[in-house]
């Protein structure tokens, strides 16, 4: 591929990414809890203090993106 070519694809990629951001064409996350949204999970009392436990017991490693916990 030349090189013009290539600066071609990378600035329409870029444009469509752009466009996608500002039309905001993704749809809105679902959790698999229960189907509850977002916002509903961070209401829910027994999720929160769920999540706040494994937290406590994990490390990340932001830069291998990986999680780490204790026992695993």
């Amino acid at each position: 591929m030349s090189r013009r070519t290539t600066i071609a694809l990378i600035t329409l990629l870029c444009l469509l990414n752009a466009g996608v951001l500002v039309l905001n064409l993704s749809q809105p996350s679902r959790a698999a809890v229960r189907g509850m949204s977002y916002q509903d999970l961070l209401r829910d009392p027994d999720f929160t203090r769920a999540v706040k436990t494994i937290a406590e017991q994990c490390s990340v490693n932001v830069d291998l993106a990986r999680l780490k916990c204790q026992g695993g």
